[in-house]
């Protein structure tokens, strides 16, 4: 295997974009939240994986497995949900709209071939403009990177939102997970090709979130997203539905975790 110092150096320039992600925060501050999640619980992101993903892995001899406490089952990958945040504003107001992450700590994903194991684990989901999902990265054990981005989100293909007030849940699906450049090149180095593209699709994403107690009824259903971003301007009611407007921005897979740690 290349030594892992390699692929870190591949990743670092997806950290750049990881300070982008603040820069709305100083608007936010004269701006009054129209919708308020501080503390995200349960339930689980999916990703239903795409067969070009799939066959890819098995032509390159790349078996997919799972770490921790995710599962793959009838062709979907699910990450638990562990904690986050979510604060959304006026459609305009700041931008982007939409701040806060979506936590998955204790599991992820391992791509294995031969003797090298490469996890990808720890996913943060973060709106910024764009949208993100980082993780941590390891080769044989060995930290590549303690959060760098993954993937990209396409929020153009997403599906209006689903409340269900009875079991106090808001679902949204449809959007693109796609895999980021600099991942790409990571894994190339990992497992000695050059085959594994950036923006090959990963699969459809799926996340179900605990709405909290004291937030109003929700309307169903949703508003179209255009190019899945939050800079645009969805209705204000799929906003305050529990946040799920996360996966609406198109953008980078996975950012940065210490800009959640600062706030704590």
């Amino acid at each position: 295997m290349r030594a892992p110092r390699r692929i870190a150096g591949l990743l670092v320039s997806g950290a750049a974009a990881l300070a982008l992600t603040g820069l709305g925060a100083g608007a936010a501050l004269a701006a009054e939240p129209i919708a308020t999640i501080p503390d995200l619980t349960g339930q689980s992101t999916s990703v239903r994986l795409d067969s070009g993903f799939t066959d890819a892995l098995q032509s390159l001899e790349v078996t997919p497995g799972t770490v921790g406490d995710a599962t793959i089952s009838d062709g979907s990958a699910r990450f638990p949900i562990t904690g986050g945040n979510v604060t959304v504003y006026e459609p305009g107001a700041v931008d982007p709209y939409v701040q806060g992450r979506i936590e998955h700590e204790g599991s992820g994903l391992s791509l294995t071939k031969g003797d090298t194991e490469v996890e990808l684990t720890d996913f943060v989901v973060d709106p910024g403009n764009p949208a993100t999902l980082s993780g941590k990265v390891t080769a044989n054990g060995e930290t590549v990177a303690e959060s760098t981005v993954l993937f990209d989100l396409d929020g153009s293909t997403l599906q209006p939102i689903q409340t269900d007030m009875d079991a106090g849940t808001a679902t949204l699906t449809g959007t693109t997970v796609r895999l980021n450049d600099g991942a790409a090149s990571a894994l190339n180095q990992a497992f000695s090709t050059d085959a594994i593209q950036g923006g090959l699709t990963i699969g459809i994403a799926t996340i179900v979130v605990n709405l909290p107690g004291q937030m109003p009824d929700m309307p169903q259903g949703g508003v179209e997203t255009g190019g899945g971003s939050t800079a645009g301007g969805p209705d204000t009611a799929l906003i305050a539905a529990g946040g799920l407007a996360l996966l609406a921005a198109g953008g980078t897979v996975l950012a940065a975790r210490r800009r959640g740690a600062a706030r704590r």
